[in-house]
């Protein structure tokens, strides 16, 4: 169940903008918000869950008004799954089994009562549609959505992503395709195995090299010139974004997905929009 914050202090001036949107009441000087609560999925890797549950807390902390002594923390339900049975069934093909195994950590989230989920990993939203075949009353905040909000309208943009992820990646590409976002993936299969390879074997664990840094640089300019993403290149790995930052390639725009995936589940849940709010409308075209 969502819990509720209450806080007293001349700040409230400042959330009433948000009053109709984020369940909040007042009277006098003191507020009342239902904070909502997220459900995240991580483990695939841990080290994106970390970057995620640092993401939503720093930014549920601006958001909120301060509580009696400190700043507020992000209401959060976690399940870590085990990132090698999950990498064991992709790397099989097996897409049931993989779909299956996430599904389950989900099943965990949804009996603590969480209010929407959050899945910290691109290639894990391969269970999304599993996930709402068996919890229909969950609401799934799509990391694609949130990478669409900010990529539609620039023209095709480069993946960079798991080598799943790039070489079928539907759970990933058709939603985007929804908003009107077209994506190009590196066309070499030794390019995307060498991604994935990366990913699995070094930032999982949270090692970054200067080597592996100036592989994804040059697969970023790449796509983003002679490969034809014009638009930018989409980081559609959450752990890609740990050693890719924009100042090495500031000549490619990047969308970096978990930080806006991050940013959408704290606004999210401060009741700053909605959930809906981020998902495709009916009217999308390719850009």
């Amino acid at each position: 169940m969502p819990r509720t914050v209450r806080s007293k202090g001349p700040r409230l001036s400042a959330l009433l903008p948000l009053l109709a949107v984020a369940g909040l009441s007042c009277l006098g000087s003191s507020w009342s918000f239902t904070m909502q609560t997220i459900g995240m999925l991580t483990g695939v890797s841990y080290v994106s869950g970390i970057d995620y549950y640092r993401g939503i807390n720093e930014r549920i902390a601006k958001l909120l008004p301060n509580g009696h002594i400190m700043a507020k923390n992000s209401d959060m339900v976690i399940v870590s799954v085990d990132c090698d049975e999950y990498v064991r069934l992709l790397t099989a093909k097996d897409s049931e089994g993989v779909q299956d195994y996430l599904a389950n950590g989900v099943a965990k989230l949804h009996r603590a009562g969480v209010d929407f989920l959050v899945i910290a990993s691109n290639t894990a939203h391969i269970c999304v549609g599993r996930v709402r075949e068996r919890f229909p009353d969950l609401p799934v905040l799509h990391i694609a959505d949130c990478t669409a909000a900010a990529a539609r309208g620039e023209g095709p943009v480069g993946l960079l992503g798991t080598e799943p992820t790039m070489r079928d990646g539907s759970w990933l590409k058709e939603r985007l395709a929804l908003h009107g976002v077209e994506v190009v993936v590196p066309p070499a299969e030794e390019d995307r195995q060498r991604c994935y390879k990366i990913i699995c074997d070094e930032l999982s664990f949270d090692k970054f090299t200067d080597e592996s840094r100036r592989f994804f640089a040059e697969m970023a300019r790449k796509l983003h010139g002679e490969w034809g993403g014009s638009g930018g290149v989409i980081l559609g790995c959450t752990e890609i974004e740990l050693l890719l930052r924009p100042g090495d390639v500031p000549d490619v725009p990047l969308f970096r997905s978990a930080e806006l995936h991050i940013d959408a589940a704290a606004r999210v849940q401060a009741g700053e929009v909605s959930l809906e709010s981020f998902m495709p409308s009916e009217k999308a075209a390719p850009a």
